[in-house]
């Protein structure tokens, strides 16, 4: 039983959400409260966020060190679908500059039809521990990570300012940089066209990340877990849920 409980509040903590009220001292989650003085500066939990949802090398210099990353992962989304929440999962590639997010999903969907009746979601991004790496009651879910997102969503029709680069960016890790990067602008328009005849194209506009590493609650003094411990770590003292506020 103890066991259990232990993985629900886990579970609780990764999946929680946080809700920003002004003029308070602290906001509630599910499963604590977020204290503000034990929270990052707010772009160091942006870079944070970055980091983690920044996919596979795009492109690598000729030593062989990462150029670019794709910034293209893969998301649980949940929509309102009538009544009852939907869950889908899709490929976003975020754009690291507006912290929005892209895709293109196949018309008549549930996530698709969901979002043009009720644009408000939810996504997940989970990093696991790799099953080859496991080591129980050593790192277990302590080493597993994730980043929540809440927002809003919309099915682009081509006018939007940020459609042509938030498309580009989605597509130039479909096709390839060097692919990509040879259309000229005209090329590149027609081809993100084509994929509207079949698909949608979806912007996410977020309101939060919230980034959470349960490893963060034993980066404390007398920590019950000590190989946790490290007093010169940025993220020493400092909550496992961190939140950051989504700004135009």
């Amino acid at each position: 039983m103890k066991k259990l409980l232990t993985l629900l509040t886990a579970a609780m903590m990764l999946t929680g959400t946080v809700a920003l009220a002004e003029n308070v001292d602290a906001t509630s989650g599910a499963s604590q409260v977020v204290h503000n003085e034990l929270q990052l500066p707010q772009e160091e939990i942006r870079a944070l966020a970055v980091d983690y949802l920044r996919g596979f090398p795009l492109t690598k210099n000729e030593d062989g060190s990462v150029k670019d990353w794709a910034y293209r992962e893969m998301y649980q989304i949940a929509t309102v679908h009538g009544d009852m929440p939907g869950l889908s999962s899709v490929e976003f590639v975020l754009d690291p500059d507006t912290m929005r997010l892209y895709c293109s999903s196949e018309k008549g969907t549930e996530k698709v039809v969901d979002i043009a009746t009720n644009p408000n979601v939810v996504m997940y991004w989970y990093k696991q521990i790799p099953e080859t790496e496991y080591v129980p009651q050593v790192n277990d879910y302590f080493n597993s990570y994730g980043v929540q997102i809440k927002g809003t969503a919309r099915l682009m029709d081509g006018t939007e300012d940020s459609f042509f680069k938030g498309a580009s960016l989605y597509m130039r890790t479909l096709y390839g940089p060097e692919r990509w990067d040879a259309m000229d602008e005209e090329t590149q328009k027609a081809t993100i066209g084509r994929i509207a005849t079949v698909n949608e194209w979806v912007e996410i506009v977020p309101t939060e990340y919230v980034v959470t590493n349960l490893a963060w609650s034993f980066n404390t003094e007398n920590s019950r877990r000590p190989q946790y411990y490290d007093p010169q770590s940025p993220f020493f003292g400092k909550e496992p849920r961190q939140v950051y506020y989504v700004v135009d």
